[in-house]
């Protein structure tokens, strides 16, 4: 999704968090290693690129957690991540390949009976 189409709300959000790391001197390693959370996570929230850690609810809890770290109110950053997500168009996941058809393979167990079946009648004599 170009940066352009990205939702207002995730842009501030995400400005806003790298503005207050980089005003208390601390870096993506040091915020991960603080927040628990991976730098490539951390690398997309600062890009506004909040699609890119999985489920929305990661993205809120990733988020958070951060805000959280960085001595933020929570709860307004928190909100423009919710409501970006609420009008992001979600990304459309394509179907699998539909399975090649199954191949009928005789039951090995009903095969033998029938086998071993037909041999005593043929056997049997009147």
């Amino acid at each position: 999704m170009p940066y352009s189409t990205l939702p207002e709300s995730w842009i501030h959000a995400a400005a806003t968090l790298r503005a207050r790391r980089e005003s208390v001197g601390m870096s993506l390693a040091q915020l991960a290693s603080r927040t628990r959370i991976g730098q490539n996570y951390l690398a997309a929230i600062e890009e506004a690129r909040f699609d890119r850690c999985g489920a929305a609810i990661y993205a809120i809890g990733f988020t958070r957690s951060v805000a959280r770290t960085l001595e933020l109110p929570e709860g307004p950053i928190v909100a423009a991540v919710r409501d970006g997500h609420a009008v992001a168009p979600t990304s459309a996941v394509p179907a699998p390949p539909p399975a090649p058809p199954r191949r009928l393979v005789p039951n090995l167990g009903i095969a033998a009976t029938a086998a071993l079946v037909l041999s005593l009648l043929g056997s049997v004599r009147p």
